[in-house]
């Protein structure tokens, strides 16, 4: 059976309408944090990484039902319209350009109070990352000039207090004072780099180009040229078929891990930033790693129904995190799609399954646990909604699916 329908009936009647719920129509924004038993904390910090993600989400959502792939009489029979979809989009957009942007020292805020008042005030490059993707998503349905302008202003402080001469900083104080990124170091390690922040740079910076692809801005295309080059030298590790995951400041890695969420949605992202730029001899180049990433990830990482955290050390996590599970279907669909290779869609239709059958929570409407075990228990401990909790990963996951089906010769 095709996943396609069933990922379309979850989004529309679970993960939209439960985000929608989550406006916060006294101070603005969304409320921060919501526990495993759907209370929710009013007067929770409200994280940027958070909002930026929602504002992605419902701009991204708002495009599907521009172009008909998402339907008006549907919305409606689930108890909304296209119309609420895109005032959350501006409802958080509103609350970033208001409460997020540091007007003394330039960038934007790691987190605020529930009432919009700074709370965390660590400028961190991750986070203008999220800011500037979310704002060229919403650039694109609404073509607010000020949400454009917005994104190049954070794409400028980027360029200005997060680079060196060979590659991205992390982490400073409110004032680019440095600090020891706390926000990005884990494993036991005190990371000078990331992979996720490099990620999601090149991401950002892809969507950057794409909106403004008429102009062919070419310092922006030629910073995604350099992330690539750094990705392809520095980051991945052709040995052992992974991306390294922490790395010091000459990008020497800091720990053995291999980590299976970065992996797979890296081989995807890959394709994407490839097909943004139009660059098919970069594709052609490009093609061994994504796919070594993949095969490798479904290799190490999957049991046959779900994918492992990570490795470290030759030691696995089983845990079953959301964001991983996520990445899974999609980099294996894409895999698939790639390589007509059977693993790949039977990998993506087994991942599916365990997340229906244990990581989306069973009340309506559904959000999806942070957290379970190999066997499917939750971690009801940490949050639904957080900081870290959001719904970019598994709405993401639903709009690519239904993309990708739309443009396939057979039901995904």
């Amino acid at each position: 059976m095709a996943i396609t329908p069933e990922i379309k009936i979850h989004l529309v009647h679970d993960l939209i309408p439960f985000w929608l719920g989550l406006k916060d129509e006294r101070y603005g924004g969304f409320y921060g944090s919501v526990g495993s038993d759907r209370k929710v904390d009013m007067w929770a910090d409200k994280g940027c990484v958070l909002n930026s993600r929602i504002l992605w989400v419902m701009s991204s959502c708002y495009k599907l039902c521009m172009d008909g792939a998402l339907s008006e009489t549907k919305l409606q029979d689930a108890g909304y319209s296209s119309v609420e979809i895109l005032e959350a989009a501006r409802h958080a957009y509103y609350f970033f350009r208001d409460h997020y942007v540091d007007m003394e020292y330039g960038g934007i805020y790691w987190s605020v109070t529930y009432d919009g008042k700074p709370a965390d005030t660590t400028k961190h490059a991750y986070n203008h990352a999220f800011a500037i993707y979310a704002l060229c998503e919403f650039y694109e349905v609404t073509h607010d000039n000020d949400a454009f302008k917005l994104a190049y202003y954070l794409k400028n402080c980027v360029e200005n207090m997060f680079t060196d001469e060979i590659g991205y900083l992390e982490s400073f104080g409110r004032d680019f004072t440095p600090d020891d990124n706390p926000h990005l170091s884990e494993n036991g390690v005190t990371a000078y780099r990331t992979v996720n922040t490099l990620l999601h740079i090149m991401e950002a910076y892809a969507e950057l180009y794409r909106i403004n692809i008429e102009t062919n801005d070419r310092f922006v295309k030629r910073k995604i040229y350099n992330i690539l080059d750094i990705f392809e030298n520095k980051v991945y590790n052709p040995d052992l078929g992974r991306l390294e995951v922490f790395f010091n400041k000459d990008y020497r890695s800091l720990i053995d891990l291999r980590s299976y969420g970065h992996d797979i949605e890296f081989s995807w992202q890959i394709d994407r930033i490839c097909k943004v730029l139009g660059d098919k001899k970069l594709s052609a180049r490009m093609q061994p790693v994504s796919l070594a990433l993949a095969e490798n990830t479904l290799q190490y990482g999957f049991d046959g129904r779900s994918l492992a955290y990570e490795t470290d050390t030759g030691i696995t996590k089983q845990t079953r995190a959301w964001w991983v599970q996520a990445e899974s279907v999609i980099g294996f669909t894409n895999a698939y799609m790639k390589t007509d290779d059977k693993r790949f869609k039977a990998a993506a239709r087994a991942n599916w399954d365990f997340i229906k059958k244990y990581i989306i929570d069973k009340a309506r409407p559904s959000e999806w646990y942070n957290e379970v075990s190999q066997e499917g228990v939750p971690d009801l401990s940490l949050p639904m909604v957080g900081e870290w909790k959001c719904p970019y990963h598994n709405i993401r996951m639903c709009i690519e699916i239904i993309r990708r089906n739309e443009k396939f010769k057979e039901e995904i």
